[in-house]
């Protein structure tokens, strides 16, 4: 899975050859550099450079926003850089739960909902209001069209998959999407009725299917139960997103949605019946049934 890397000292004999094998990986490589490093590093042409010393907490705190890096390497390490990044940069490992952060608006985090979950935990401090709040992830099922690859709910996209009419695709392909099937989401809420209030009193609780998929799994199993001979051809996201900004759904699709579930498992006995290929598949039947496809 592509990740953004920021390295310290990316310059320097190990940081040089860790990003240049990090790069060949594919993955997206920021590097921080004072510049004065003598010893003969790797190639790192393709990583984007910053100068600046990582002990400045004003350049460390706008490089942290400006990148959200999902890992760092740092080579010399000192307590004073890792309480620095400890506070400026958000590190999350995947799969995410309700941990997470979640607080500040943003483009794809939906925020007038978690506005209403704010709420009601805050209710729930002060009132001991008894809530619990489920956080569904993508949902998948029948009943409703599945999530097409522009980032939106679009029949006309599976239309053209089963007409195997030639597509050009926002290249996600190795973007994790993970899906909950309606029943199952509806189940988890089922079996809260039978938990203990305690336990789940003001608590949020994520709940999906087991594991992520990629995108490009995703269209595979699309295109195989529809039949589809499409021929797809892949373009880069950004240059994408640039030329058709209609797609307003994109930015969240390019997202990565890899999610934990043990809360759900622990405090309801959650088990999820589909996966996420069964979830589409129930999907899809739906579709053609209702003479949408």
């Amino acid at each position: 899975m592509p990740r953004k890397i920021l390295v310290f000292g990316i310059s320097g004999e190990l940081g040089s050859r860790f990003a240049h094998l990090a790069l060949q990986a594919g993955h997206k490589v920021y590097g921080v550099s004072r510049g004065r490093n003598v010893r003969p590093g790797a190639d790192v042409s393709g990583a984007e450079i910053f100068t600046g010393d990582k002990l400045d907490r004003e350049f460390l705190a706008d490089l942290a926003k400006r990148i959200q890096p999902d890992v760092i390497l740092d080579t010399i390490p000192s307590v004073a850089m890792l309480d620095n990044i400890r506070e400026f940069v958000p590190l999350q490992g995947l799969p995410a739960d309700e941990t997470h952060p979640w607080r500040e608006p943003n483009e794809v985090n939906f925020h007038g909902k978690i506005a209403n979950d704010k709420h009601a935990l805050e209710l729930f401090d002060k009132y001991k209001f008894p809530v619990t709040i489920f956080r569904p992830t993508n949902i998948i099922g029948d009943g409703r069209v599945p999530l097409d690859l522009y980032g939106g709910r679009d029949i006309e996209f599976f239309r053209a998959l089963k007409k195997s009419e030639p597509l050009t695709l926002p290249d996600c392909r190795e973007v994790l999407l993970q899906s909950g099937c309606n029943w199952d989401l509806s189940r988890a809420m089922f079996l809260a009725l039978n938990a203990d209030s305690k336990d789940i009193a003001g608590e949020i609780i994520v709940i999906s299917c087991r594991q992520a998929i990629r995108i490009k799994d995703y269209l595979k199993f699309a295109m195989e139960y529809l039949n589809s001979h499409s021929e797809i051809t892949w373009m880069d996201a950004d240059d994408f997103q640039a030329q058709h900004p209609e797609h307003t759904g994109l930015r969240f699709l390019r997202e990565h949605m890899c999610f934990n579930i043990s809360k759900a498992e622990a405090l309801l006995g959650y088990k999820p019946e589909y996966t996420a290929r069964e979830g589409l598949l129930r999907a899809l039947e739906w579709c053609e049934k209702s003479g949408l496809l």
